[in-house]
């Protein structure tokens, strides 16, 4: 595994799910925990499942608690959620790295299935002459 990722949840991540300010306490903490996991590289490709599955769990528990929020908030809660916010714009970009790097890699791997197939193909056709020809694009 990388440095910096865990693929156990922080301490008292999500724990309890009564009140609006433990909603917004959950909230802050799912924000960190996503926070952390997306601080580090992309893990190796043997650890990067785990890592995804992750990623995904804590933004559909993200997802769930905004969809609970409902004001009207107090102090207290209006803190919580301006440091809540400052976070989420923090997660976005990082996530759409994220997204970039495995799209390239994607890419890479479709790449070079391409050419082996194209290699692989080139002699697979005889010619009239004995001769062939490389049909590479």
């Amino acid at each position: 595994m990388e440095a910096g990722y865990s693929s156990k949840p922080a301490a008292g991540f999500c724990s309890g799910w009564a009140g609006i300010m433990n909603v917004i306490e959950n909230l802050d903490k799912v924000t960190t925990h996503l926070l952390t996991l997306l601080e580090g590289p992309l893990p190796a490709e043997d650890s990067r499942d785990a890592f995804l599955e992750e990623i995904d769990k804590a933004l559909q528990i993200r997802d769930t608690l905004l969809a609970r929020l409902a004001p009207p908030f107090s102090e207290a809660e209006m803190v919580i959620g301006k440091k809540v916010a400052l976070a989420s714009q923090q997660v976005t970009p990082k996530l759409e790295s994220f997204h970039k790097q495995l799209k390239q890699e994607w890419g890479q791997i479709q790449q070079s299935k391409k050419t082996a197939k194209v290699y692989g193909q080139a002699y697979s056709t005889p010619t009239a002459d004995g001769m062939y020809y490389d049909k590479r694009n």
